[in-house]
């Protein structure tokens, strides 16, 4: 009887976070049907239709857009994981395309420039993507901290500064070497899918079963207490945006050496903030940001194929039942920031 009991305590609040992820995608769904009513449209079938086209794997040879979804989510989890550490510590970054533009770059030379081993290239480029994506993402954090610029107005401003810097270098094209093999043969899904789960899993266990972590979140969540407990004052945002900054690099360079094997400046899957996007949506959590980044991932080619070519409504409803996504997630995270501050307590009191 007492374990009985005691499966449901455990089982009850997972149940109530699982239905908390999903709550703002219930949401969007409803607003998304008023707008299909007005559009003349039946939304049952067009939803239907949407979720074929995004999601569904035909057996045979032919496009499965399963597969396509994985390959677009990949960089959205990694830039989404960029955003979840960057908000979980207090720092409300949009730059993650500026990072992710350096993190190519870097990608990109390494890859064409050096010539190894191909079992050892990618794992060079990659790294040499992370460190550049961390120095861009550490400056508007040392501009915060120690100048007092506001971050939302520098990581804003330094996404154009660094499309125009990284546009005065001269990049190659990717190697043979240095390119991530696909998984599925005659696919772009590349093992860029497995990087991001792994940094997705890496994240969880900083933010939750590390002291670096847990300070991170004091500082967003209550700085004041986490003074008094005596955390440094810097250490932890700087450390959470260089973080930041190289997941996001990391994920223009998966992008480069995994699908287009030369620098891009427009990513196929990730927009200018997709990553906050999928960071409010996931409500801040690893977990949370693998799924939404592959149902957004979906969302892209579902909106194309599935809205415009067979239900005839503009592929542009599928952005807007994002844009309803973030408006609910964010909403719903307001709502609960009145009881994140005494847990952000308790937890330096204990």
């Amino acid at each position: 009887m007492g374990q009985t009991l005691s499966s449901r305590a455990t089982l009850i609040p997972v149940l109530k976070k699982i239905a908390r992820l999903f709550f703002p995608v219930f949401l969007s769904l409803l607003a998304g049907a008023l707008l299909i009513f007005a559009a003349g449209q039946n939304p049952l079938s067009t939803y239907a239709n949407l979720f074929e086209a995004g999601f569904r794997c035909n057996p045979g040879p032919g496009r499965c857009a399963l597969v396509t979804a994985l390959q677009f989510a990949t960089p959205l989890i990694l830039s989404g994981l960029s955003a979840t550490i960057a908000l979980r510590s207090g720092f409300f970054s949009v730059g993650q395309i500026g990072q992710m533009l350096f993190g190519a770059a870097a990608a990109s030379w390494l890859g064409g420039s050096l010539h190894l081993p191909s079992f050892l290239h990618p794992a060079i480029a990659l790294l040499g993507a992370a460190l550049l994506g961390g120095i861009w993402g550490l400056a508007p954090a040392v501009l915060k901290h120690f100048v007092g610029v506001n971050e939302v107005i520098s990581t804003l401003l330094l996404n154009p500064i660094a499309s125009a810097l990284v546009g005065l270098a001269w990049l190659p094209r990717v190697v043979g070497s240095a390119r991530l093999s696909p998984l599925i043969p005659s696919t772009k899904l590349s093992a860029g899918i497995l990087i991001a789960l792994a940094a997705a899993l890496l994240l969880y266990l900083f933010l939750w079963h590390t002291t670096w972590g847990m300070e991170a979140r004091a500082h967003a969540g209550a700085p004041r207490f986490a003074l008094y407990a005596g955390m440094p004052l810097h250490r932890p945002v700087l450390s959470a945006m260089a973080l930041s900054g190289a997941l996001a690099g990391l994920a223009g360079g998966v992008e480069v050496l995994g699908v287009h094997y030369h620098y891009v400046s427009s990513f196929s899957a990730v927009n200018d903030f997709d990553g906050l996007i999928v960071g409010f949506a996931g409500q801040l959590h690893p977990a949370g940001v693998v799924i939404f980044a592959f149902l957004l991932g979906g969302l892209r080619t579902g909106s194309l194929v599935g809205l415009q070519m067979q239900s005839g409504i503009p592929r542009e409803l599928g952005s807007a039942l994002i844009a309803f996504m973030l408006i609910f997630a964010a909403t719903t995270r307001v709502a609960r920031t009145r009881n994140e501050i005494p847990s952000a307590f308790q937890e330096i009191h204990d």
